[in-house]
This record gives C-alpha cells, sequence and structure tokens, in this order.
C-alpha cells in the first residue's frame, strides 16, 4: 500500500515540477518580467497545491484500502443501525 502511495508522490512531483516549469515559461513569453518574487510565488502556489492535493488523494486511497473506512462504517452501522449504510 505504501509502495503506491510513494509511486503517486513522486508522479504528482514529477508533474508539479514541470507545471511549475510550463507555467514560468509560459508568463515568460508574454513579456511579463520574472522578478524573484514573482518566481517565488508562482513556484510555491503551483508546486505546493499539486503536492497537498496528491497528498490527500493519496491518503482517501490508503485509508480505503487499510481497511479504516469500512471500520468507520461499520462503527456507525452499530450506534445508528437505520442511518445510512455502504452498499458493498
Amino acid at each position: 500500500m505504501r509502495g503506491r502511495f510513494k509511486i503517486l508522490f513522486g508522479g504528482a512531483s514529477v508533474l508539479a515540477v514541470a507545471l511549475t516549469a510550463g507555467a514560468l515559461i509560459w508568463i515568460s513569453a508574454s513579456g511579463t518580467p520574472l522578478r524573484l518574487h514573482l518566481v517565488i510565488a508562482i513556484t510555491l502556489a503551483i508546486f505546493l497545491s499539486l503536492m497537498l492535493a496528491a497528498a490527500l488523494m493519496g491518503l482517501v486511497f490508503f485509508s480505503n484500502e487499510s481497511g479504516h473506512d469500512q471500520s468507520a462504517a461499520d462503527e456507525a452501522a452499530r450506534h445508528d443501525p437505520d442511518g445510512w449504510q455502504d452498499e458493498d
């Protein structure tokens, strides 16, 4: 399970670096001068947003595969048998 999480996170890292570089190249080609603060802001915004999204999606898959979701659903069904139930 953790191996797939590392692969997902590694792929997201490569994609984030590529998209950040692409955004900087595109902005530079449009004639906007690339000042240091602009480069830092764009790099942090794009890279950290994509990495956060990848981490959260990876945790969703990790939680599902590890059985934590099913144990939470079973516990909720035990406390409220007439409530929402997972349809597996």
